[in-house]
């Protein structure tokens, strides 16, 4: 890492239609004992620790090495090892900065626009939580890379090159708390083993009771788990796996109506078109035809 470059770009007249507009990246380099920061910024982004900064727009830090402390008007003075990310508001005070006996390495982006106004009116980033605890994550730390050479060799096209990386990492600095958590729950895995299961049995009709017994866990709090990881009870699962199966046999098969039922372990053709039509809104004969003719090509 260069020991400390920052590049700020004026906002372009006309609103981008990735609705983010870059504004500025940067990183530096903070060793022990080294003040902070080390170089002079814009008026409207300089940084003094006694008085702290409002921005005009947002601004997402990465810190990768170091401790620091971070405090805004919506939360308390925190101390932070990295790595962590670090989002900061339009219009909030704040004042952070690396722990003189450590220093830290952070990489910056600087970014505005309707759609991250929405993410905050959605309540999907929030002021009261600028903090994110991703670890070293190497997908986060390419696209901060790739915003700095954009906005650094300011080539064609770098603005929407560079919006769509601040939505990955916006995207990534969100989900990723919610993963890990997820992933330390003990019914993720079990819910996993029945998705396994649903999908291998798909050919056929299940019980749901018995495939939480086969898991040994009792079929209330599974069927209730299943629905929060998943968004869908295990029947209606199923039901989908079966429905993408009788659609990919009518399209990719020469199978008839009679043999697919067969095949899938319903109880006559008349059965699954009836089945079919519920979610189709039409029968598995009209639905073939539909998808016939359309792969037919046009003839000259």
């Amino acid at each position: 890492m260069k020991r400390d470059e920052f590049y700020y770009l004026p906002r372009p007249q006309d609103d981008s239609p990735w609705n983010v507009e870059i504004l500025g990246a940067g990183q530096s380099d903070i060793r022990a004992n080294q003040g902070y920061p080390t170089r002079e910024h814009p008026v409207e982004y300089r940084l003094d620790w006694e008085r702290g900064r409002t921005l005009p727009a947002y601004q997402v830090l990465y810190i990768t090495k170091g401790a620091g402390v971070i405090e805004t008007s919506h939360t308390s003075e925190t101390t932070l090892e990295a790595p962590f990310l670090l989002l900061l508001f339009p219009n909030v005070w704040h004042r952070y900065r690396p722990i003189v006996e450590s220093g830290w390495h952070e990489r910056w982006i600087g970014f505005d626009g309707p759609l991250p106004r929405q993410l905050q009116s959605a309540g999907i980033i929030n002021p009261k939580q600028p903090t994110f605890e991703i670890g070293h994550h190497d997908r986060i730390l390419s696209q901060f890379q790739l915003v700095l050479d954009e906005v650094k060799n300011e080539a064609l096209g770098f603005r929407r090159i560079a919006s769509a990386s601040v939505l990955q990492i916006l995207a990534l600095a969100t989900s990723l708390p919610l993963r890990t958590e997820e992933e330390n729950q003990p019914m993720r895995e079990t819910v996993r083993q029945a998705c396994f299961l649903l999908r291998e049995r798909a050919d056929h009709n299940v019980s749901i009771e018995a495939i939480a017994e086969e898991l040994k866990v009792g079929y209330t709090y599974f069927r209730r788990m299943f629905k929060q990881y998943t968004g869908f009870s295990p029947k209606q699962y199923h039901t989908q796996l079966r429905f993408e199966r009788v659609k990919r046999l009518l399209r990719e098969s020469d199978l008839s109506i009679g043999e697919i039922a067969s095949l899938l372990s319903f109880d006559s053709p008349f059965h699954l078109s009836q089945w079919f039509k519920k979610f189709a809104q039409v029968s598995p004969s009209f639905w073939r035809k539909q998808k016939l003719d359309t792969s037919k090509p046009e003839r000259l």
